[in-house]
C-alpha cells in the first residue's frame, strides 16, 4: 500500500465542499468523497468530477503556483497528446484554498489490477505505456514556454543537485542506518554521480510522477484509458519516468520496445538510481515537514528497496538486452 493511500486528508471537509459548491451549486455532501492525499488532497464528486485541493502543509503561494502550473501544463498539453488527460473545466490558484477541477476520467487505478491481470495484457498495457512516453518524450518543449515547463534545468544542474541531497542523507539519514544500508546508499549514489556519462542525456518533457496510480484502466477489458497527475511535470532526465523494475523484464521489455524516444547508453544507470533514491525522498519530505508517518513509511521502503535490489538489477539488465541494441 502507498503511503498516500493510507494519509488522511489534511483540509476540513466543510472547506472542501463549499468550495467545490461554489461551482457546482447543486451538490449536496453525500457527493463529496474523500480518495487520498499526497501532493494534493483529491476528492470525488458525483463520479462526475475530480477536485484537487493542495496539501496545506505547503505555504499558500506554493500552493498557489501548484494549481496555476498544474492547469497550464495540461492546457498545453491536451492538444499534444493522443492519450486522454484532465482537462482543468474548474481552478483558482488565487483563493486561500487553492484547486482545480476536471471531468473524471472513466477508469480505475492500474495500481489495483495489475497484479491480478493475465500477462497478455499486462504485455498491452506496457506497449500501451511505452507509445505515451515515446509521444510525451518527443514534444518539442521549446515551443512550451508560455506553460513555465521550460526551466534552465540541465543534467548538470541536476547532479549537483543530488550532491546536495546526498549531503543531506549523509548527515540525517545515516544515523538511523545499518552499516549495510550505508553501504548501499554509498554505492548507489556515487555510481550515479562519479560517472561523467551519466550527465550526457538530453533531457525532455517528463511526466515525473508516472506510476501505476497515475494509470487509469477500464477494469472490463483493461485498455488504458487516461494517465493522471501532471503537477511533477517538468523538463527532466527521461529516465525518471520508466522506474518499473518492480514489474517484471516482460513488462519493463514491452514498454522500452515500444517506446519512440531515444534511448542512450546511460538510461539504464540512470533509471537504477532515480529508482534507487526514491525512499530518501519519502524520509527527507517526511522530516521537512515534520511527518512522522512519512518518514516511517519511507525507512519501511529502503529496506524493502534493498531487499528486491538484485532482482530490480536483474529485470533492468535483462529488458535492455533484449533490446539488442
Amino acid at each position: 500500500m502507498m503511503f498516500e493511500e493510507n494519509n488522511p486528508p489534511d483540509i476540513g471537509f466543510h472547506v472542501v465542499f463549499s468550495t467545490i459548491k461554489e461551482h457546482i451549486p447543486s451538490i449536496k455532501e453525500s457527493d463529496v468523497h474523500f480518495l487520498y492525499h499526497g501532493t494534493h488532497n483529491v476528492y470525488d464528486v458525483r463520479q462526475e468530477y475530480i477536485f484537487r485541493f493542495p496539501s496545506t502543509i505547503l505555504p499558500i503561494e506554493e500552493r498557489r503556483q501548484l494549481i496555476h502550473r498544474e492547469t497550464l501544463v495540461l492546457r498545453e498539453l491536451k492538444s499534444r497528446l493522443s492519450f486522454q488527460i484532465p482537462n482543468p473545466e474548474f481552478m483558482d490558484s488565487s483563493s486561500e484554498h487553492p484547486h482545480m477541477g476536471y471531468r473524471k476520467i472513466l477508469g480505475a487505478s492500474l495500481y489495483y489490477f495489475y497484479d491480478s491481470a493475465p500477462v497478455e495484457k499486462r504485455r498491452h498495457i506496457s506497449e500501451t505505456l511505452g507509445r505515451f512516453l515515446g509521444e510525451l518524450h518527443r514534444l518539442d518543449f521549446n515551443g512550451l514556454a508560455e506553460s513555465q515547463l521550460v526551466s534552465s534545468f540541465t543534467p548538470n544542474i541536476d547532479r549537483n543537485k543530488h550532491r546536495q541531497f546526498f549531503k543531506r542523507i549523509q548527515k540525517e539519514v545515516y544515523p538511523n542506518l545499518s552499516e549495510f544500508q550505508e553501504e548501499w546508499t554509498d554505492t548507489l549514489f556515487h555510481d550515479f554521480l562519479d560517472d561523467d556519462e551519466n550527465f550526457h542525456y538530453l533531457p525532455c518533457l517528463a511526466h515525473g510522477d508516472f506510476d501505476t496510480t497515475n494509470i487509469l484502466i477500464n477494469p472490463s477489458n483493461l485498455e488504458v484509458t487516461g494517465i493522471i497527475d501532471f503537477e511533477e511535470t517538468r523538463v527532466y532526465d527521461p529516465a525518471a519516468d520508466f522506474l518499473f523494475q518492480d514489474k517484471g523484464t516482460a513488462f519493463l521489455s514491452s514498454m522500452l520496445r515500444s517506446y519512440t524516444g531515444r534511448i542512450d547508453s546511460t538510461l539504464p544507470q540512470r533509471m537504477k538510481f532515480r529508482l534507487g533514491r526514491c525512499p530518501f525522498v519519502y524520509i527527507l519530505s517526511g522530516i521537512d515537514f515534520n511527518l512522522e508517518q512519512m518518514v516511517s513509511y519511507g525507512y519501511r521502503f529502503l529496506k524493502e528497496m534493498i531487499t528486491n535490489w538484485d532482482n530490480y538489477s536483474s529485470v533492468l539488465a535483462t529488458s535492455f538486452a533484449n533490446l539488442k541494441l
